[in-house]
């Protein structure tokens, strides 16, 4: 397709060769309201809309006004790889993940070119000329003059007007980058008018009809900031669109947690809360504990369809509150769910990567069980309590799983164990038809794991009401 400068000029000529001729050509006037100005608002909005995207390739060029040539070839972490297509870039942020300890480092290899917002295709030589133009661009999840939030649905029919309201030519659009360059040679004398109505595409993948000009306007201004327009430096920040609210709660409750990665303000305090495990309980608190010292705050799940927070991202996100420990305390964003183990939670410059815990929690619980002999220190069934039923009765958790109350001369066995079900860490408690401990026949989550203290609950299917067992050793 010939360039819309081509057809700029060609209508010029045209115009010239028309009146030379002194042919009679129809006189239209075009309608006040569907007509893009030079300097009119509706009319930057559209080229803004139009401007070619950078931001997709940032895991390369850090630059969200540059994008990258294809092919390119990098240097990832020592390997050399030919970037071709989007999905290899992909490929670059799982070499960058494979590990968490190492110093992630991309090098291209130029000369390679790049693309302009405005479409101009520049080639660069170095590091430095590249330096150059990504000075020009906004910093990481700086607002930029491009808009994602919503797409043009192609072609779009224009109709060119000289001064004398004269109809000149019909251009058919097929992208942006015409688009652009169309308006971006608008002048004051000349007319341009859109024959509605056209459909846009929205950032949630509404398709939306276009009556008027006064109608575009306001569906841009509209929407324009309330999308995530992935400006990280990595490669598509929103892994984790898909995610449910209900997905990550279930996730959260199903085991305790350990830190991988905190980063606060760019520095890295991972070190000092490697060995804090988080726990995560329905009621909505939130338990931080580092050898037998504990921290306590409040968790919540919530879901945004519009952009949030201070990347603007949308989706899940997990409002940590703790009492002590400020470096955890922010509405995180959830941007990655890797292997229904790992959670990569971002804040601004704020990283938290946190994973489960599940095997040590429940190897914890195990030999504590084992460790001396309980009593049953609070019972309460269905809301009533009952613990007196048990007074004076001794429970020994064996090794060999099998368990055994003891009260004088009685005693009663049964079994135990620690077992996941649907992702939740329960004790499994078993002592047969035997009075009063076969009501303690169930698995039961496990909610507190102290040295001398091991809390459980049931929720009972249809009822509001839950039990509740609390083991303390003596």
């Amino acid at each position: 397709m010939k360039s819309i400068s081509k057809l700029f000029y060609l209508s010029l000529f045209l115009i010239v060769f028309i009146s030379c001729q002194k042919e009679l050509i129809e006189v239209i006037q075009p309608l006040e309201g569907e007509a893009l100005k030079a300097n009119a608002v509706v009319t930057t909005l559209v080229k803004q809309t139009a401007a070619k995207d950078g931001s997709k390739d940032n895991i390369i060029d850090k630059a969200s006004c540059l994008n990258v040539q294809l092919p390119v070839t990098v240097v990832v972490n020592g390997l050399e790889i030919i970037i071709d297509s989007e999905a290899d870039y992909e490929v670059i942020e799982s070499i960058f993940d494979e590990f968490d300890d190492d110093m992630d480092k991309l090098d291209i290899l130029f000369p390679m070119v790049v693309i302009l917002s405005d479409y101009t295709e520049v080639e660069i030589h170095n590091m430095g000329e590249l330096e150059s133009y990504r000075a020009n661009c906004g910093g990481e999840n700086e607002m930029d003059d491009d808009i994602e939030c919503l797409d043009f649905v192609y072609p779009i029919t224009l109709s060119i007007y000289d001064t004398a309201n004269q109809l000149v030519e019909n251009v058919s659009i097929e992208d942006d980058m015409h688009f652009y360059k169309l308006i971006d040679h608008i002048e004051d004398y000349h007319v341009v008018v859109v024959n509605f109505p056209i459909d846009v595409v929205l950032y949630d993948g509404t398709l939306k009809t276009i009556e008027n000009m006064e109608a575009l306007e306001y569906a841009i201004e509209t929407v324009k900031g309330m999308c995530d327009e992935d400006d990280d430096n990595d490669y598509e920040d929103d892994d984790c669109m898909n995610c449910t609210q209900n997905q990550t709660t279930e996730l959260l409750l199903s085991c305790s947690w350990s830190i991988d990665k905190l980063e606060i303000d760019g520095v890295n305090n991972t070190e000092q809360y490697s060995n804090f495990i988080f726990t995560f309980f329905e009621d909505g608190t939130l338990k931080a504990e580092l050898n037998g010292n504990f921290d306590t705050g409040t968790w919540e799940v919530s879901h945004s369809e519009e952009g949030m927070g201070m990347s603007g991202h949308q989706g899940v996100f997990i409002d940590i509150k703790m009492d002590y420990l400020a470096d955890f305390s922010f509405k995180w964003a959830l941007y990655e769910i890797e292997n229904n183990n790992e959670l990569d939670l971002r804040f601004g410059n704020n990283r938290l990567e946190m994973e489960k815990n599940c095997i040590d929690e429940k190897v914890s619980l195990v030999n504590i069980l084992n460790e001396g002999s309980w009593l049953v220190a609070n019972f309460t069934n269905k809301g009533e309590t009952s613990t007196s039923t048990f007074n004076d009765f001794v429970i020994d958790f064996k090794e060999d799983f099998t368990a055994t109350a003891t009260k004088g001369n009685d005693i009663i066995q049964g079994t135990w164990g620690v077992i996941y079900d649907s992702g939740k860490m329960k004790l499994q408690l078993g002592f047969g038809d035997t009075i009063p401990f076969n009501i303690f026949n169930n698995a039961w989550n496990v909610i507190d794991v102290k040295d001398k203290r091991v809390e459980v609950n049931l929720h009972h299917e249809g009822m509001d009401v839950m039990s509740k067992l609390v083991f303390e050793r003596f």
